[in-house]
């Protein structure tokens, strides 16, 4: 009874085990630890491309001789599924519109079936706990299409677990960590997150319900350094980087643009040449964007996870004051792929009391957590006291609500939150 955790991610998915050693392991797909959350649906019938494979047709767009040629290639090509998915919306595909549930069934179908004959040595994985942004909470018919896909995809037990929760899990899988309270920013491709856990002397947590923000992602830099490109190409060429207005060129955003990301990030401001469709045909030098351009396309985005944060830092405050009990950042880890960003430290460490930490675990360690908490035994919730005030609680709460002491009697781990 093999189990897994999976991370589905906005533009990247992460998935993880537990090694024999007892620790959660990412699983590389084909030696990579990110897959890109994307589908290829073929015109002709074929099987569908996943991942990696689907990916790689945004060059085949690129190359394609003419503007249709493209477009018919760009007509398989599905993403954007964890941003856009609902109930009664459906997604046209060459074979015929299909439901969100459907597609990413098919998406976890391939992500079970590879870690199946490259990890379990062929013995099926029936467990399977996938995570959540916070945002979620408002959008329960999200949940229940990511648990209808992973049943579909063939998974008998299957959990969900919010995405700040499984990345502290993540985090400690790998870190020693007693008596500090750590905030963990979660910035990610489309969602952000931030959440507080306050760890005791052995171990035990208090955790504050996490603060999210659904619609706020590295996704959105991308959009703004396209439309910056698109504006430069009309300068120079007098057309739209589609040749199409109102249209964005999905191979441009999906790479170019996210490549051309990564590189700032790093503080490289390069001249960027940019090729057109059809055919690569066209070549732009578009020219090195300054640190101010740069800055002004990244700082409202940032901004708003900076004010989730400030909204948190708040909470542990007013926590503290109303309760009595004592608790403190003393720790702040960077998770997610946006948090690589340079502003993001400089901001975080302007509001923070202490310097935000970056991990190796930056890209897995939300895919860690949802491992770790699949493998758990299960816990039967009862009602029990505190032993200290007496107030009546539950054995998934590990400390009081009221005065803050951890509920010793019964020592176990939360479950699904």
């Amino acid at each position: 009874m093999a189990k897994i955790g999976i991370d589905f991610g906005t533009s990247f998915t992460t998935m993880s085990y537990m090694n024999k050693q007892g620790l959660a392991t990412p699983i590389r797909v084909y030696g990579k630890e990110k897959i890109p959350t994307m589908l290829y649906i073929p015109e002709d019938g074929g099987e569908p491309l996943m991942g990696e494979a689907a990916y790689n047709k945004y060059q085949d767009c690129m190359d394609a001789e003419t503007l249709e040629a493209a477009d018919l290639i760009l007509g398989g090509i599905i993403t954007g599924l964890k941003r856009d998915m609902s109930r009664n919306g459906a997604v046209a595909t060459p074979q015929g519109n299909m439901s969100y549930v459907s597609l990413i069934a098919l998406f976890l179908g391939f992500l079970k079936k590879y870690a199946e004959d490259n990890v379990f040595e062929g013995e099926c994985v029936t467990d399977v706990c996938m995570t959540y942004p916070v945002a979620f909470d408002w959008q329960p018919e999200k949940k229940e299409i990511l648990k209808e896909a992973a049943k579909q995809a063939g998974f008998k037990n299957i959990k969900l677990l919010k995405e700040p929760v499984a990345a502290l899990m993540g985090y400690k899988n790998t870190h020693e960590v007693r008596d500090e309270g750590v905030l963990i920013y979660d910035f990610g491709g489309g969602t952000f997150d931030v959440a507080y856990v306050m760890f005791d002397h052995i171990g035990e947590q208090y955790m504050l319900p996490p603060i999210g923000d659904g619609e706020c992602g590295g996704q959105n830099i991308d959009f703004a350094l396209y439309e910056n490109w698109d504006k430069k190409v009309q300068a120079q060429k007098g057309r739209h980087i589609s040749k199409h207005e109102n249209e964005v060129f999905l191979p441009i955003l999906k790479s170019d643009c996210v490549k051309q990301k990564e590189k700032m990030s790093n503080g490289s401001f390069s001249p960027e040449y940019l090729y057109l469709p059809p055919a690569a045909s066209i070549s732009v030098r578009l020219g090195a964007l300054s640190r101010q351009e740069w800055d002004d396309i990244v700082e409202p985005w940032v901004d708003k996870t900076i004010q989730k944060t400030e909204q948190m830092l708040k909470e542990i405050e007013n926590h503290s004051a109303t309760y009595g009990n004592q608790l403190r950042v003393d720790k702040v880890i960077l998770i997610g792929g946006s948090s690589r960003l340079p502003m993001v430290y400089e901001k975080l460490r302007s509001i923070c009391p202490v310097e935000p930490t970056r991990v190796p675990e930056v890209d897995v360690a939300v895919a860690n957590g949802a491992a770790i908490f699949i493998n758990k035994d299960e816990v039967r919730e009862q009602t029990c006291y505190c032993i200290e005030c007496g107030r009546k609680m539950t054995n998934k709460q590990r400390f009081c609500m009221i005065c803050g002491k951890p509920n010793l009697r019964y020592n176990h781990c939360f479950d699904d939150i």
